[in-house]
């Protein structure tokens, strides 16, 4: 008579606690990180190459190490851990790069941006580990790519209308319009990211997979990540980032909760470019559109001549507008300003971190709709051609924020993602 097979969340239940220190005593106490860069900054310029570990606590990761680049372009670093986990490597502030902890890896990255236009999008870069670190691997091309498309078709779109606008000719237009195609590139993104948690789900990288799950649009999502990673904690004991991510996610949650339309918008103050502290308060009455920006973002900059004609045409109606920047770099921030010249009031945050926990966006720009009596009327997470409509329909017809349903989020396109 064959034995039936244990499911891995039952073994994980009844190992004894000497078979679950075993099981901790296996992972690697030590990996070495190797890796090449094929630019360095310009000369004068620093050279740093910084390495954090993502204890998914909802702050800042922290910074493990760091490291000058060689001459010879080449950086290293051991890693001695207490179990794997997430990395994250930051390449002289120009490549953000993520691996799994629990093997070696090695690294060749592109550095520093060489085009004449300096713009900080998303590429991918292949880190080279073991075999649970392909599922970073995987997810992150997945994602830059779903991302850039996202981009291209928005940028096919405007263009088309532009043609059409200019020259009379809609035949560019009418191919974006009524154009068939096997499915939408958000559903295509998240279609290949399901087969990859699929195959992962019993891995303890899978934990990668999961970060956010906390909009309160889509309880199913919600309480099936908490699920997954009830399930993860069971087969690996020593996961501790699990148990931090869960927390996380609930506390996203509430907060997403107070930021839904009809809720009134978190109080804030931060110093205008004189230094003087300003909150939103005074614009109530008026119709508000808070954008939170930064100067290294080019989507936020594309956006600005856009939000620019909306605030001329619709002024007199009573749309105000104010710039929320997450810039680290005051000069850079108020170079960018200056390159702009946004007719409306400019803040800068004091607390990156804080304000994106506060106003729950991990990419810019997010757009926040506020009604006349300081009430949340939508968030818009990248600016596109349907927020815009949906601004101008708001204004025009004098609406007030009205609490909303369950309902499916899509994101809007070009968006840079922290």
């Amino acid at each position: 008579m064959k034995k039936a097979m244990l499911k891995p969340a039952l073994l994980a239940l009844l190992m004894t606690p000497a078979a679950l220190m075993a099981q901790k005593a296996n992972l690697p106490k030590q990996i070495t990180v190797k890796g090449t860069v094929k630019f360095p900054t310009p000369e004068g310029q620093p050279k740093m190459i910084y390495l954090s570990r993502e204890t998914f606590q909802g702050s800042k990761s922290p910074i493990v190490d760091s490291v000058e680049l060689g001459k010879d372009l080449t950086y290293s670093f051991r890693v001695k851990q207490d179990h794997p986990g997430i990395y994250k490597i930051n390449v002289m502030n120009w490549e953000y790069i993520t691996f799994w902890s629990d093997a070696d890896v090695k690294i060749s990255s592109r550095g520093y941006d060489t085009a004449k236009m300096k713009i900080k999008i998303p590429h991918f870069t292949f880190v080279e580990g073991s075999h649970d670190n392909n599922f970073v691997n995987q997810m992150e091309l997945n994602s830059t790519l779903g991302y850039l498309r996202m981009v291209d078709d928005y940028n096919q779109q405007y263009f088309a209308k532009e043609h059409k606008t200019k020259t009379g000719d809609s035949a560019w237009a009418n191919y974006w319009v009524g154009r068939r195609r096997y499915n939408e590139p958000r559903d295509d993104q998240d279609q290949r990211d399901e087969l990859m948690k699929r195959i992962y789900k019993d891995r303890p990288v899978y934990m990668y997979a999961l970060r956010g799950a906390g909009s309160p649009h889509d309880t199913t999502q919600y309480a099936a990540t908490l699920r997954q990673l009830d399930h993860l904690m069971q087969l690996y004991p020593w996961l501790s980032e699990a148990k931090n991510l869960k927390n996380t996610i609930i506390k996203n949650r509430a907060q997403m909760m107070k930021l839904q339309p009809g809720q009134p918008a978190p109080s804030i103050s931060y110093p205008d470019h004189l230094g003087q502290l300003q909150g939103l308060e005074k614009y109530k009455g008026k119709y508000l559109l808070v954008d939170f920006w930064a100067s290294w973002c080019g989507p936020c900059r594309q956006a600005i001549p856009k939000v620019k004609e909306l605030y001329t045409a619709y002024k007199a109606q009573g749309l105000e507008v104010v710039s929320i920047s997450i810039d680290t770099d005051k000069n850079a921030w108020k170079k960018a300003m200056a390159d702009e010249n946004m007719p409306w009031e400019q803040l800068l945050s004091d607390n990156k971190d804080k304000t994106m926990e506060t106003y729950q966006f991990s990419g810019i720009p997010t757009l926040y709709l506020i009604d006349r009596e300081g009430k949340i009327v939508t968030k818009f997470t990248g600016y596109s051609p349907e927020a815009e409509t949906q601004i101008k329909s708001v204004i025009e017809k004098g609406l007030s924020a009205q609490p909303e349903g369950e309902k499916k989020v899509i994101k809007a396109m070009g968006m840079t993602s922290m």
